[in-house]
């Protein structure tokens, strides 16, 4: 590679780090690709499978760095495979241009948002660095998510890029520039009026539940020690009761803010369960949770617990989405040996097992005396849209996020975890109750608009009326169609690519009878 090549990927791969949380420079998404589109198009296979996989190191190190701060091993893990995902891109994308030219980028679009769909599936699943995230401080230009799911951000952003990348290819004077750069104006500007129009409508509050959130803001290091456990529940026992003053019907505290197993650790749970039945507000709450296979086997879980004033039954949810190389190692099931030898090198790599099932959990408003419905997402449960949609689907009238970001210390980790469930918002056309044990705790509504919010690292109470969810998205109705739509057409893309030339010119182009 030249000066100008290492210049290209450079522009590119530090302008994808800078468009994301907590930096609001997300106006630059829309041409940061263009540089890579250039040098896809130029390079040679082995210069660009190279090129593409710099790009990506480059981006994950600049986005994702903060998941060293709690695992060496599961930063490397993950920047190592997140850097082969656009490696193998880069060269799907130049043996495309390869074999239809320059032309082929207006596929870029829908290739690259079936490319970050394929990316969210399986044991290795890690969408984190979507580029619709990079458009959360936007609120009025994403409101169309409600029909498309975030993935029609990433499809609005690529098709901008290849519309600049063609226009720097005209002469300023030509009919095609002034075609190009109409066509920018127009997709750039019909989502803003569209949401515009959109946040403009009324935003009353028919059904109102008032929902207390605690920030305990306790390091997740020292929470787990003998010596401090009982301080822990202390901790969080005292700020419900100060939020109590507010009469909340739900009482929310943080991803494993109860640092036991509660459901077999009684002492533990009755002091809970005491302020429950006190205060009559039930408490929703983070946890370790197990089950025992057989005599010789236990699966290990992150789960949530409802415990509500009447009787001891613990309504409880699990973890859906585990962290690769995090809270579970891939494949470990097939291999057993890869855990042993991973907790070599890290002693806070766990072995959880992922829960299978929706739940939403019911409970009573003492507001508005009936039953209230909401389905809570754990931590990284929260990046998976399609999840958030189940949960919705399911009867859920209004999402609870409950996460502890503490792991990642001051770093951009939990900002850009915080506005990530921006979208969920927007998407499922609901109230958002996001509860952090370090920060950033917050409220959301519908819009995406964030009503209230923590600091970081700080011990607070928030409190909310949030509205019930009356009515379905576009999303929540028929969310499955823009993804089956996108890998459709990838499909297609790939197939006709594979055909030879020859053959599809016999299918397009009617061949002449000859006269005899």
């Amino acid at each position: 590679m030249n000066r100008q090549d290492i210049f290209k990927i450079c522009l590119t791969a530090f302008g994808l780090v800078f468009i994301f949380p907590p930096f609001r420079l997300g106006v630059f998404a829309f041409i940061v690709l263009t540089p890579l589109f250039s040098f896809i198009e130029t390079k040679s296979f082995k210069t660009v499978l190279s090129g593409g996989f710099v790009v990506g190191l480059i981006w994950g190190t600049g986005t994702i760095y903060w998941i060293g701060w709690a695992t060496v091993l599961g930063v490397t893990g993950t920047l190592l495979v997140f850097a082969s995902y656009w490696a193998l891109f880069s060269i799907l994308m130049h043996w495309l241009v390869r074999r239809w030219g320059r032309e082929v980028f207006w596929t870029t679009p829908v290739l690259w948002t079936g490319y970050e769909m394929f990316i969210a599936f399986g044991p290795m699943a890690f969408p984190w660095n979507s580029l619709a995230y990079t458009q959360s401080y936007t609120l009025d230009a994403i409101q169309f998510i409600s029909f498309t799911g975030s993935h029609g951000i990433t499809f609005w952003i690529v098709l901008i890029n290849v519309l600049f990348y063609f226009l720097i290819h005209e002469h300023w004077k030509t009919k095609r520039f002034r075609a190009f750069a109409m066509a920018i104006v127009v997709f750039l500007a019909l989502p803003w009026i569209h949401g515009s129009i959109a946040m403009n409508r009324p935003q009353e509050i028919s059904r109102p539940v008032r929902v207390s959130l605690i920030q305990g803001n306790i390091d997740p290091y020292k929470k787990w020690t003998t010596d401090f456990v009982d301080s822990n529940y202390t901790i969080y026992q005292d700020l419900s009761r100060l939020s109590a003053e507010s009469k909340p019907d739900l009482i929310v505290w943080p991803e494993t803010a109860a640092p036991s197993y509660l459901r077999r650790q009684y002492q533990y749970l009755r002091p809970i369960k005491h302020i429950v039945d006190s205060l009559q507000t039930p408490i929703l709450t983070g946890a370790p949770d197990y089950e025992w296979i057989d005599k010789q086997n236990v699966k290990t879980y992150n789960a949530a617990f409802l415990i509500q004033p009447e009787g001891w039954h613990l309504d409880r949810y699990y973890k859906m989405r585990l962290v690769p190389f995090s809270e579970r190692v891939p494949f470990m099931q097939y291999i057993p040996f890869l855990y042993e030898f991973s907790k070599k090198f890290t002693l806070d790599i766990g072995s959880f097992n992922a829960g299978d099932s929706i739940h939403v959990f019911s409970t009573q408003s003492k507001s508005l005396k009936e039953t209230i419905r909401f389905a809570t997402l754990i931590c990284y449960d929260s990046v998976f849209p399609q999840l958030a949609r189940e949960f919705v689907q399911r009867g859920a009238e209004f999402l609870v996020i409950i996460t502890n970001d503490g792991w990642f210390g001051p770093t951009s980790g939990p900002y850009q975890h915080a506005q990530i469930a921006v979208l969920r918002a927007i998407e499922n056309g609901i109230w958002v109750a996001r509860c952090a044990n370090t920060g950033i705790s917050e409220f959301i509504n519908p819009f995406g608009m964030i009503t209230q919010k923590t600091r970081l690292n700080e011990t607070a109470i928030l409190t909310e009326s949030i509205d019930l969810k009356s009515s379905n998205t576009f999303f929540v109705k028929y969310g499955r169609r823009f993804p089956i739509i996108m890998w459709g057409v990838c499909g297609m893309i790939i197939f006709c690519t594979l055909i030879p030339l020859k053959k599809i010119r016999t299918w397009w182009i009617p061949q002449r009878k000859t006269q005899t």
